[in-house]
């Protein structure tokens, strides 16, 4: 019996991978500006689903699922690593591991918001505002 289920877990990391590899090659497609403007809607999306998730009926793990996804395109930036990047892909790691803290999701909702707005300064697809 044990065998069966270390197979079945072995069946379903593979097929992670796959898809893993997949998305990773999806995402490198684009060119800097278009990532980082993904990598930021990806993360206003995240503090949409956590400021009103839970009162739409909202999965728990779907918000983790895109955690995830989030510190993998952050992790996927390579050269475009700045330490700020980092940081934010180290925090995103750490509400993963914590989520659900329902008294948190104020917090969380809004530094993904902070997050998101200063990735999209970062892109270079913002216009310059004038004086």
């Amino acid at each position: 019996m044990p065998e069966d289920r270390n197979h079945r877990q072995a069946i379903i990391r593979d097929q992670n991978m796959r898809d893993l590899k997949k998305m990773r090659e999806r995402y490198l497609r684009d060119d800097k500006p278009e990532r980082m403007g993904n990598l930021a809607s990806s993360l206003l999306r995240l503090s949409n689903w956590v400021r009103v998730g839970h009162r739409v009926g909202h999965n728990d793990q779907g918000t983790v699922d895109l955690m995830r996804e989030i510190a993998w395109f952050m992790e996927w930036n390579g050269d475009l690593a700045l330490a700020e990047l980092a940081d934010m892909q180290r925090e995103i790691c750490r509400w993963r591991r914590l989520w659900p803290i329902e008294q948190a999701r104020a917090i969380l909702a809004l530094r993904a918001l902070q997050m998101s707005n200063r990735i999209l300064e970062l892109s270079g697809l913002l216009e310059p505002t004038r004086p």
